[in-house]
């Protein structure tokens, strides 16, 4: 494998350690047009987005990491650069299954976010309501006509996404946060990394833990302990006003990852 090829792979599906992941959330992302495609990581659209319903990705979801995780390569997938209008990306009232704050949309008025679509079929959508934790952490809503520019390309039907049911994770001064890592324009909240973003919580709900990485363990390996957790973070939530979206009710077939 050649040097740069050797790299490439490296900051699209790193190596991380179950700490690394947790704090590198949500991860790199390209700022071209991907594909899994016959099993293969390959720059382009490789399959026909006639028929695949168009998800916008506020947080892991626009990662190649996170995406094999989810479906492997062995999934043909398909992801588009877009920018999302009048929202910003935040940090949510929750905590993932493995110990990372997960992102939101939060309604931001001028605001202009860098993201991207996943194209998906609806086996894989069924997959990913599953890996969102539908009805439980995430809403699957359909987005306001015009919020979301896929680029290069034309597009005039709804885009769907998911939306945090418990809100934004309220800082100090009871507003949310935006993700460092996911660039806008025209920002109103100010930003914080993950790490940050992970001690503040533990600082906030009082957790006297020495060390993040081992209370990022026992968030990982304790479900009931990080259902706990959860609950107090809902009670401290904020919820988002004049919302650009609204909850489509799904059924869905199989076991939530929570």
């Amino acid at each position: 494998m050649k040097n740069n090829e050797k790299k490439n792979t490296q900051e699209l599906f790193p190596n991380y350690s179950s700490f690394e992941r947790a704090i590198s959330y949500p991860y790199f992302t390209p700022n071209y047009p991907f594909s899994f495609y016959k099993g293969e990581f390959l720059k382009g659209i490789c399959v026909d987005l006639a028929n695949r319903i168009p998800i916008i990705s506020v947080g892991s979801n626009r990662s190649p990491y996170q995406l094999k995780r989810k479906f492997s390569l062995l999934q043909d997938i398909c992801v588009t650069p877009a920018t999302l209008y009048d929202s910003d990306v935040v940090y949510a009232a929750s905590l993932s299954s493995y110990g990372s704050i997960p992102a939101t949309q939060w309604p931001s008025k001028g605001t202009e976010v860098d993201l991207n679509v996943l194209w998906l079929n609806e086996e894989q959508l069924e997959i990913m309501h599953l890996t969102e934790a539908l009805g439980v952490a995430y809403n699957f809503v359909k987005l306001k006509l015009d919020t979301v520019k896929i680029k290069n390309f034309k597009y005039e039907k709804h885009v769907y996404g998911y939306i945090s049911i418990s809100g934004a994770f309220s800082f100090n001064d009871n507003n949310p946060k935006r993700l460092s890592l996911i660039n806008a324009k025209n920002v109103s909240l100010n930003s914080l990394d993950q790490k940050k973003a992970l001690l503040h919580l533990v600082h906030s709900l009082g957790i006297e833990e020495n060390r993040l990485s081992d209370w990022i363990h026992k968030v990982i390996s304790d479900k009931t302990y990080r259902f706990s957790l959860h609950k107090k973070l809902k009670s401290k939530a904020i919820k988002p006003q004049n919302l650009d979206w609204e909850v489509v009710k799904k059924s869905i077939r199989g076991n939530l990852i929570i």
